[in-house]
């Protein structure tokens, strides 16, 4: 009966189309061809009418090239693929920082083995980014060895908006992506005969999609805002340690102030030659258990503990995720020497000498998922003003000095105020 009354209610049709149209733009750098070691800088449009940026559907184009005079001296891309070459991300507005990360690399390659699965990385990402379901990703070889890459901008507070980004303001978007070194961000065929100046960085480009609202329609979204944009996001914030061989224990204070910490991320990962994985690689090194305190509060009360099976370490990784009870969440944690390799040394980009160990801490009172995620009255932790220390306990001392990347995931706030058309941010 129900479908036959809605098949016979002639007035509910669906509404016209509003007046909107979707543009493909490409910006370039403006600092022309780099190389690696360097960065490259996008000033995105800005005071444009009634035009707002889907940042989650634009991507950085680049190509890059491998100029040895040698064919024999390969570089390659970690498993990640380009990514894990890029040292920082800075995203600046008007003057202000809305993201600045080290490290970027490092992250990425860790939430890449944590969210992505085996068939992506030897498919579409093998294909954009140059990624592989191994320690090794694409090889460029010498004398000219190119490779186009695409790349979104994901683990940014721009990725991550789930809003347009408004380009009405006064105030431009500057995003600055500086590449790693040689030595540090590819995988060399022969340690230290490819220098940075050999692989080139041309025909960089941010293709970016843009919205742009017809007058009527924008006034409707203005008039419905109360006066400014808001949008929250997530963003990162990093703090490195070192960790000698034979400690038992590392107690460090992470620095990191902001109104709500989501969760860390810790990574424990070695040094080493030009010939292995030092961004992807990272080590189990018989860690023992690990918890944070927050103000002289302990989190969580009882300590997260670990062991050569990494079951618990999994299952809090997955709660942190909000795919505990996700048994068709997608990832290639334990591929390459597998999850709990020890202290792997990378050595040669061959798999069974790289690991995939991550840590992660959970802050979230309320772990919501689906649509309402982040939308709840409790969110993380307010660190502001309180001392943030984490904790390491090892079984035994680790052979090796490590060096630990640890990453605070906040919620960041950007406003736009339609009457000055200028931001702000509250981290």
């Amino acid at each position: 009966m129900a479908a036959t009354t809605q098949k016979l209610n002639y007035a509910n049709v669906p509404p016209r189309a509003t007046s909107s149209r979707a543009l493909r733009n490409e910006v370039y750098p403006t600092n022309g061809d780099v190389t690696m070691g360097q960065e490259l800088i996008f000033d995105l449009p800005s005071n444009v009418s009634n035009t707002f940026w889907d940042a989650q559907s634009s991507y950085v184009s680049f190509d890059i090239t491998n100029n040895n005079s040698t064919a024999a001296n390969k570089v390659a891309f970690e498993g990640a693929g380009v990514m894990s070459a890029i040292r920082k991300i800075t995203v600046e507005i008007g003057g202000q920082t809305l993201y600045n990360v080290d490290n970027f690399g490092n992250l990425f390659s860790a939430m890449f083995d944590m969210d992505v699965a085996a068939e992506f990385r030897v498919n579409a990402g093998q294909l954009m980014m140059g990624s592989a379901d191994a320690a090794k990703g694409v090889e460029l070889a010498g004398s000219g060895g190119t490779r186009k890459v695409c790349f979104p901008l994901v683990l940014t507070p721009l990725g991550g908006a789930q809003k347009y980004w408004p380009l009405i303001g006064r105030e431009a978007i500057r995003i600055r992506i500086q590449l790693d070194t040689v030595a540090r961000g590819l995988i060399s065929a022969n340690s230290g005969t490819v220098s940075d100046a050999n692989v080139a960085i041309t025909n960089a480009k941010l293709v970016q999609y843009n919205l742009e609202l017809g007058s009527d329609v924008m006034a409707q979204v203005a008039a419905a805002s109360g006066g400014s944009f808001k949008i929250a996001c997530p963003s990162y914030q990093h703090h490195q340690a070192s960790l000698a061989a034979g400690v038992t224990s590392l107690n460090t204070t992470l620095g990191f102030s902001m109104s709500s910490l989501n969760r860390i991320i810790v990574l424990q990962q070695r040094g080493g030659a030009d010939t292995a994985a030092k961004i992807g690689s990272r080590s189990y090194a018989d860690l023992e258990s690990f918890s944070v305190s927050v103000g002289g509060v302990k989190y969580p009360q009882i300590d997260i503990k670990t062991d050569s099976t990494g079951a618990e370490a999994t299952a809090e990784l997955l709660l942190s995720q909000r795919a505990l009870t996700s048994w068709g969440h997608d990832s290639s944690i334990n591929g390459g020497g597998g999850f709990t390799a020890n202290e792997p040394a990378g050595t040669g980009g061959t798999d069974g000498n790289c690991g995939r160990f991550i840590c992660e801490i959970d802050l979230e009172s309320q772990r919501v998922v689906g649509s309402e995620a982040g939308l709840g009255l409790v969110a993380g932790l307010n660190t502001i003003g309180a001392t943030v220390q984490l904790q390491l306990n090892y079984s035994g001392g680790v052979t090796n000095a490590h060096t630990i990347n640890v990453y605070g995931e906040h919620t960041i706030l950007c406003m736009l105020d339609l009457n000055t058309l200028t931001w702000s941010i509250a981290v």
